[in-house]
């Protein structure tokens, strides 16, 4: 079945900002992540926009290049130069958005755009919300399905701003300000609250994979994150919407999941649109069924607060503990629950009896035991924490070391541990892996 698909939405500038493991990367955002997309699977769209006038033509020649069949100007933004400021690339943690000026927004809507856009149909309109009024636009639009991503200028879902429109699809993620708002730790009820609005809602839980809840079946569908090499999420979720609203058009609705996993993944894994096209082009020739029994994991929001990891580390006041900081606030980015020992039971004073020693150690023994997993946090050559790591991998319970400086040489303390890196993303990506073995009883 040949499809036809309207992108509405921003085109901003996404800044990837330099770090110690990062350069620079300036390149287009916004609705043209999806039309990425939709170029490397060699399918027709057009794109309506938002955008500042100093970018009109290099929008025109990067829609050109993407081989956009038209390309509508709906609205002129003033007061912002529509530059987003990216801090942490690979959603390790919270990624430091910095939308410049973002409350000096103005937008002054292009009546001939508007008049163009009602003038042509098509089968599918996708929307990502942004700084327009998406109910004025959506009514002068004419399709077979409307979509929606609800992304992060809405609050509240009564603020939902559809005219009366019935969606087909409404995508929200958990890093969203909606879903956390709405969300109380119960999927189906807060799927509910938006079965005015859509005939299905799928819920993007980065890393922890997908959910699909379709009103009229009332059936709840598992999606999988695809583990593979991240060098960034920037606007993956957008290319995760599009591929699952093209593949809808001749799959079923877990078959379109199975493929925007896929697809997504290959979009994560490079910047690069010759390499991400060569990737799509591989997901796209590859058997449904054998991409489907890859699967992949699944570790679904609210059960993520009910995997304590306890960290082993010097977590002294008398030390530079940032590291531990950063890596806690990271983990309870993805709704961990990360258990800092010293933080909980106290520090144990140099001239301690034997009997304050033995309440801290048993104190220390319970806590560890109640944990799923240990992640030690080597600062410097701590006894404690590496004979934390020795007691956790003899009770079995699965050890990560996030060695940071490159201290570990020893052959126990690099042989023991489940996984000893120096690279905080392949420790998040470990414990996602970890917790989709504890979670679905994979663990051996």
């Amino acid at each position: 079945m040949k499809s036809r698909i309207l992108l509405i939405g921003d085109i901003l500038v996404d800044l990837s900002l330099k770090t110690k493991s990062q350069k620079y990367k300036l390149r287009f955002g916004g609705i043209i992540h999806a039309a990425r997309y939709l170029w490397s699977a060699g399918v027709e769209f057009d794109v309506a926009f938002f955008a500042p006038a100093y970018l009109k033509s290099n929008i025109k020649k990067c829609l050109d290049n993407l081989h956009c069949r038209n390309s509508i100007q709906l609205g002129e933004v003033t007061g912002a130069p529509y530059i987003i400021l990216i801090e942490e690339v690979k959603e390790i943690g919270d990624q430091g958005y910095e939308f410049l000026l973002r409350d000096d927004i103005k937008i002054e809507y292009n009546a001939d755009g508007l008049r163009k856009l009602k003038n042509l149909h098509y089968t599918d309109v996708f929307f990502i919300s942004g700084n327009y009024l998406l109910q004025e636009i959506i009514n002068n639009v004419s399709a077979e399905r409307f979509h929606l991503d609800l992304a992060n200028n809405v609050e509240q879902a009564v603020d939902i701003p559809l005219g009366g429109i019935k969606l087909d699809t409404l995508f929200l993620s958990t890093s969203s300000g909606l879903f956390k708002h709405e969300f109380k730790n119960s999927f189906s009820k807060f799927a509910e609250i938006f079965s005015p609005y859509s005939k299905r809602i799928i819920l993007k839980e980065n890393r922890g994979g997908s959910r699909l809840y379709n009103f009229s079946t009332t059936k709840c569908i598992k999606g999988f994150t695809q583990i593979q090499s991240i060098t960034h999420s920037v606007g993956v979720g957008d290319v995760f919407d599009v591929a699952f609203i093209h593949s809808m058009n001749f799959r079923t609705e877990e078959e379109s999941l199975t493929i925007a996993s896929w697809i997504s993944s290959e979009y994560a894994s490079t910047t690069f649109p010759d390499d991400f096209r060569e990737g799509v082009n591989r997901v796209l020739n590859s058997s449904i069924e054998r991409l489907m029994k890859l699967k992949g994991i699944s570790v679904p929001w609210e059960d993520r607060s009910k995997i304590n990891i306890y960290i082993a580390a010097p977590d002294f006041d008398f030390l530079d503990t940032s590291e531990i900081e950063s890596m806690c606030k990271d983990l309870e980015y993805h709704n961990f629950s990360p258990r800092r020992p010293i933080q909980e039971i106290g520090f144990m004073e140099k001239d301690a009896s034997t009997s304050k020693r033995q309440e801290l150690f048993c104190k220390d023994m319970q806590l560890l035991e109640g944990c799923s997993m240990l992640l030690a946090i080597l600062l410097n050559n701590d006894p404690g924490t590496l004979i934390e790591i020795g007691i956790a991998a003899e009770r079995r319970i699965p050890t990560l070391v996030y060695d940071p400086y490159g201290i570990a040489n020893n052959c126990m303390l690099t042989q023991i541990p489940d996984l000893l890196s120096r690279d905080k993303d392949e420790i998040l990506v470990e414990i996602f892996i970890k917790s989709d073995q504890l979670i679905n009883g994979k663990m051996q």
